[in-house]
């Protein structure tokens, strides 16, 4: 049998080698939220979304996103596997309201990975402007995809590699910023303004705002990227907690800061809000051609970096669903493909290739928002928490501090996302429209099976060490 061959893992059966360390889990979880994908990707996207109104969006947003950190920290605390946290959703809320989830975030994790891919491509441009979008974004899944399926420890020796150049950008852009701090722009974050037309400036709509927060929570968000590290990771149900929870905060400082403090730098703020690239375009007029180019340089490999990692992480998960038969038989046994040389879970690689390269043609505005309108996740994972404290279902290997208030803040978010997302009318109600659609119609499928007798989803067989 070759190295690529398939090698189908029994459910429950243990597919990968426990030898990363907490430090090393941490690293990729961070090149998999990658604060370049989320400021000079996800940036750009909220800029052209809500204009100034990014710095309320990344300010709010983090908060969100390190409060939504704490209840996977505890979850997956209890129930560290593959899956992420559907394991914990099963054993606390039964299958009922895990099978819904799990298809929905399913749905959802090929047009996260796409939003990167498809981000790269105006810096590619920069210097190869004969590159169309779609071949940037091709290649880079093609060529993230080839990497991911090495053996996860020297993935993620490179991938710690290329987060040093992620964040030297990182420190570029906000350097300039404070070195062009201007006063007068605090009004541009009290009082946001959009570009229209090119040249004119315009109230941000509160739509747009409410918006900016559900997408800048999404760009924070990630710290549950090392939860489908717990079968690569040594001693997971005594450490993954408080990795989670700390990827959680620092992520969403390292992310909200150079946007907040380069839209209270900007000059030309119509000419920057307007540009095909507003970070790009700011760093042009701040710093010198070559820096500029160089950062650009940087933002290439940084994006390609974080796509490799999350294709890590989402194969991952995608395998041990397949693993615990939560999809038609034919789709699980691809799934369960693993190389028997390097570890990798090879089926799933090549789904996330070939869907996700599919998504990458719906486009920015439609892949940031169909990404960021989980409205499921904020309300099970809080609902999951208060049932599992009530029933003693959870370990105390890592704990919530002011319990209940984080989950009880969890539900409302999820009202708020539902609301702000049914008043833009253009995309993100469709986009809401689609998604409790699919949670729907999953859960209508589960409800057939049980009647059947055919259970969908089975709790993953993770050992809990």
């Amino acid at each position: 049998m070759t190295a690529l061959e398939a090698e189908a893992s029994p459910q429950g059966q243990k597919s990968f080698d426990r030898v990363l360390s907490p430090g090393e889990v941490f690293l990729l979880t961070i090149s998999a939220l990658s604060p370049v994908i989320s400021v000079f990707i996800g940036g750009n996207a909220i800029l052209h979304l809500a204009g100034t109104g990014a710095a309320i969006g990344f300010i709010c947003g983090g908060l969100i996103a390190a409060t939504m950190a704490l209840l996977f920290a505890e979850l997956s605390a209890s129930y560290p596997g593959a899956g992420g946290v559907y394991g914990a959703l099963n054993a606390i809320l039964g299958p009922r309201w895990t099978y819904p989830f799990v298809i929905l975030r399913t749905v959802l994790l090929f047009p996260l990975l796409a939003f990167g891919a498809v981000g790269v491509g105006p810096y590619i441009r920069l210097f190869l402007p004969w590159v169309s979008q779609d071949a940037s974004a091709l290649g880079t899944l093609a060529l993230a995809a080839l990497i991911a399926a090495s053996q996860i420890r020297r993935g993620a020796q490179v991938i710690a590699a290329f987060l040093l150049i992620e964040l030297v950008a990182l420190l570029v852009l906000t350097v300039a910023a404070l070195a062009h701090f201007k006063f007068g722009n605090i009004g541009l974050v009290l009082s946001p303004v959009i570009a229209v037309g090119g040249n004119s400036l315009v109230s941000t709509p509160s739509t747009s705002l409410a918006l900016a927060v559900i997408s800048g929570a999404m760009m924070a968000a990630g710290a549950d990227w090392a939860t489908y590290f717990a079968e690569d990771m040594l001693d997971a149900k005594r450490r993954m907690g408080p990795v989670v929870a700390w990827t959680g905060l620092i992520a969403a400082m390292l992310i909200a800061m150079p946007v907040i403090l380069m839209i209270l730098a900007m000059d030309d703020v119509a000419a920057t809000l307007s540009a095909e690239a507003p970070i790009a375009h700011f760093l042009d007029r701040t710093t010198s051609p070559l820096i500029s180019s160089l950062v650009s340089l940087g933002i290439i490999v940084a994006i390609f970096n974080g796509v490799t990692a999350m294709m890590m992480a989402l194969s991952r998960q995608l395998h041990a669903m397949g693993r615990d038969s939560v999809f038609p038989a034919s789709i699980n046994k691809m799934l369960r493909s693993v190389s028997p040389r390097t570890r990798a879970p090879t089926g799933a690689l090549l789904i996330l290739l070939v869907v996700g390269g599919l998504f990458t043609f719906l486009g920015e505005r439609r892949l940031v928002l169909l990404s960021s309108g989980n409205f499921s996740e904020c309300l099970l994972l809080g609902l999951a928490v208060l049932a599992g404290r009530k029933a003693g279902a959870l370990s105390a290997h890592f704990r919530i501090r002011l319990h209940p208030v984080v989950p009880i803040v969890a539900l409302l978010l999820s009202i708020s996302i539902i609301a702000a997302n049914w008043a833009d009318a253009d995309t993100a109600r469709v986009s809401m429209c689609l998604l409790v659609a699919v949670f729907t119609a999953a859960f209508a499928w589960h409800e057939w099976g049980v009647r059947t007798g055919r259970d969908p989803v089975r709790l993953n067989g993770s050992d809990l060490e």
